[in-house]
């Protein structure tokens, strides 16, 4: 046991001169250049590698940090763009607007025959056979049944459905409407009946022309006022093809209508028309006798002699 801990204690004692003969070489580095130089030499590539590689973390932290910063600062590049495009779409969709707008009112200020009603296009149903929509306009706003609805560039159909806050149109293109109509040409005047044609909807067609009927291509064609529904000469459309029936008694004329359905937002309700209107004569029916005893008794109408 002695001789273990005196072998110890050697050591320790070694150990302790040892760091002391070098901790005063090293205190004494600057005065003595062949201690210094051969520590440096000794020390130079474990410094060079620790500088090596301390450079080397620094470097990669920050390649990090500037990714992290690269991608912070795409993604609020990529907001931004993005918040400007709304904006620029939210400005060009009020520009649209605005211009839509005008249009009415300029419209609206030239029609003083007309009490006009503006109201939008709420939803739409078209089908094979059918073509209405719904505008936001109804029975509380003054809106009756069998109403005339318009756009600046024409005809678009009649109120069919009325609603507290709302009224359904059927437009020119139902193939269910009848809508009359005449040639604008001083030379022709001819009338006829515009029907919607459920093979092709948005052709409606003038049914039912006499084969000598004076009808060419690119005629306006007008409301004829008949039917009372419409007043006369309200725009819808021009002649685009004529065609004869499959029989050959008749022909029928292919129309444009001026007013673009597709994008049909606003409407106006015809509430009033301030024009005058052709009296129309109250005739009582008179039944013309037949027979002699018709004659003597009398029949519910006839003529007496």
């Amino acid at each position: 046991m002695q001789q273990s801990e005196r072998k110890w204690l050697t050591m320790i004692v070694i150990l302790c001169t040892v760091l002391g003969v070098f901790g005063y070489v090293w205190k004494q580095r600057t005065q003595v250049p062949v201690v210094t130089v051969t520590l440096e030499n000794l020390m130079a590539p474990f410094t060079y590698g620790a500088s090596r590689f301390l450079e080397g973390i620094h470097t990669g932290i920050a390649i990090i940090d500037d990714g992290i910063l690269r991608v912070k600062d795409m993604s609020d590049i990529e907001e931004r763009n993005a918040e400007l495009e709304q904006k620029q779409v939210a400005y060009d969709e009020l520009v649209a607007e605005n211009i839509r707008l005008r249009q009415l009112l300029q419209f609206k200020g030239e029609q003083p025959q007309f009490a006009l009603l503006a109201a939008s296009v709420v939803t739409r149903d078209r089908g094979a056979w059918t073509d209405t929509f719904t505008i936001s306009r109804g029975r509380a706003d003054g809106v009756e049944p069998n109403m005339a609805v318009i756009a600046p560039r024409g005809v678009v159909g009649f109120v069919s459905d009325v609603y507290e806050h709302s009224a359904r149109v059927q437009s020119i293109l139902d193939p269910r409407s009848a809508t009359g109509v005449i040639v604008q040409r001083p030379e022709s005047r001819i009338a006829s009946i515009l029907k919607g044609n459920g093979n092709r909807p948005m052709e409606p067609q003038m049914v039912n022309i006499a084969l000598n009927g004076d009808v060419l291509k690119g005629d306006t064609i007008v409301t004829s006022g008949f039917g009372g529904m419409y007043p006369k000469g309200l725009l819808l459309g021009h002649v685009k093809d004529i065609v004869t029936d499959e029989e050959g008694f008749v022909k029928h004329a292919i129309i444009e209508p001026t007013v673009d359905f597709q994008s049909l937002e606003e409407v106006f309700v015809i509430t009033k028309s301030f024009t005058a209107r052709p009296e129309t004569p109250k005739l009582e029916p008179k039944l013309i006798p037949r027979t002699q005893r018709d004659q003597v008794e009398g029949a519910k109408g006839t003529v007496q002699q």
